[in-house]
């Protein structure tokens, strides 16, 4: 075996996928990658498997010869990044033993054969629809995944893709994250993925990249041009979370920038992090502006947004202060902040 590759791209790519190696575990070929050199079409394979989830990347190096090993993930990656030269060649110079070299700088290796690693099932689906935007939806949607695993369906993140875009869910009972893209999708697939598994697919992905997703038996699979992505779906049913939004009964609506919003509430929420326990925020939303107050067992404080009162006026509620930060690391933009009868707190952007 014997192969020459773009240092650069191959660590890139390494990097990407090293989330999905586990850190330890009774099987010790997964803690690697597998690198498979195809002397028949030239391509460069990397896999990195955990059981649950599987991502295998492609890219054309110059094969001389083909062949495969494994080798420990981190380490393959820690040589990379320490190797100064453009291009790296990998050879094995007797079985299990491999040179890895740049410029004048030469590791040989000992690694395990291909055959030993578990290989994961990456099965082509019937049908795919075309899809944008999963990593935002991503960012928009981890914070309200639960983690009681009693409630299983839960601690995943629930995806519908429609002919006319594209939604993400999460809710963990006490908290609920919806963010959309629309767009044109031609088909529909939906499904609950583990939220460990969306954050393995959002580190290998860009913002803009678009991807096919179809569902064979019980996984998903995503694939662009050198990436193909596999995960163990959740199957229990999830929350019909349009159910507990049509029962909202409007009591005020606002508009905030939320620069200001989120520099006042995230002081607030620093004097509340103080406590012993957790602490609560009290809003209480005004015609011009809302009013934001918290107390402890160290201190308390209190602020001010302004506000452009589009409804309602003059109603006050308690909210735990980790939910509002979670709240300030998802939105952005022009907000509109809209609470009902009975408390509940919708914050939107234009997602």
């Amino acid at each position: 075996m014997k192969f020459t590759v773009n240092r650069r791209i191959m660590l890139e790519y390494l990097k990407s996928m090293i989330r999905v190696v586990p850190k330890s575990g009774p099987v010790k070929e997964l803690m690697g990658f597998l690198v498979e050199a195809n002397e028949d079409d030239g391509y460069l394979y990397v896999t990195a498997n955990n059981l649950e989830a599987a991502i295998q990347r492609k890219f054309k190096p110059i094969v001389e010869t083909g062949g495969e090993f494994v080798m420990d993930a981190k380490l393959l990656t820690d040589i990379l990044t320490r190797l100064d030269g453009t291009e790296v060649v990998f050879e094995e110079v007797k079985p299990g033993i491999i040179e890895i070299k740049s410029g004048n700088c030469i590791y040989t290796m000992c690694v395990l054969g291909g055959e030993v690693y578990p290989r994961p099932e990456m099965p082509f689906p019937d049908d795919t629809v075309m899809v944008v935007g999963l990593k935002q939806m991503y960012a928009k949607t981890c914070a309200a995944v639960a983690k009681n695993k009693d409630a299983q369906a839960l601690t995943g993140i629930h995806i519908d893709i429609t002919p006319d875009g594209v939604r993400a869910v999460s809710c963990d009972s006490r908290c609920a994250a919806i963010a959309r893209r629309e767009m044109r999708c031609c088909g529909r697939v939906s499904f609950t993925l583990p939220k460990t598994s969306f954050s393995y697919l959002a580190g290998a992905i860009g913002n803009d990249d678009e991807l096919e997703v179809g569902i064979s038996g019980s996984s998903v699979v995503f694939m662009k041009e050198g990436l193909m992505f596999s995960a163990r779906m959740l199957t229990q049913e999830y929350v019909n979370i349009d159910r507990v939004l049509n029962s909202m009964q409007q009591a005020y609506m606002a508009r905030v920038e939320f620069n200001e919003f989120k520099a006042q509430i995230t002081n607030i929420c620093e004097v509340a992090s103080m406590g012993s326990e957790m602490s609560y925020i009290k809003l209480s939303f005004w015609e011009d502006k809302i009013a934001m107050e918290t107390e402890n067992d160290v201190g308390s404080g209190s602020n001010t947004c302004k506000a452009v009162m589009i409804e309602g006026n003059g109603c006050s509620f308690y909210y735990p202060a980790n939910m509002l930060k979670d709240i300030c690391r998802t939105v952005e933009g022009t907000l509109i902040l809209q609470v009902d009868q009975r408390g509940y707190l919708l914050v939107f952007d234009k997602y």
